[in-house]
């Protein structure tokens, strides 16, 4: 029984706290001076179609994302196995590591591709 009193509580200041906090916000936004007017910017950046949409995170994925990773992780691969001493353990790994990028990166093409697809059959082929 304690413990629910102590809950009550504090639901009761978290209660009066929230009705402070609107109560001061009210009065803060009444003191402007007339009509004003408020504009918000397009957060998709002028992309109001499902199509350009697709093709702008298309782009994004690949161009910002995709690419960039790629030529990181082959240069890790290459520096693998630069530094591998003879080692063949570390050389397949650095190779490894290059054939994986080129694999992830063949997927991040085609990935672009069905993009294009879909947004061609939700356009229906008007590109």
């Amino acid at each position: 029984m304690n413990r629910m009193i102590k809950i009550g509580r504090k639901v009761k200041v978290a209660g009066i706290s929230v009705l402070a906090f609107l109560a001061g916000a009210s009065v803060a936004l009444a003191q402007t001076q007339g009509p004003q007017s408020i504009s918000f910017s397009d957060p998709l950046g002028g992309h109001e179609t499902f199509p350009s949409v697709a093709t702008a995170v298309a782009g994004f994925l690949f161009w910002d994302i995709a690419l960039p990773l790629c030529t990181i992780m082959v240069l890790v691969g290459a520096f693998q196995m630069m530094t591998s001493a003879g080692d063949p353990e570390k050389f397949s790994k650095g190779r490894k590591t290059i054939l994986y990028a080129a694999i992830g990166f063949a997927i991040a093409l085609i990935a672009g591709g069905v993009a294009n697809l879909i947004k061609n059959v939700v356009s229906g082929g008007t590109g």
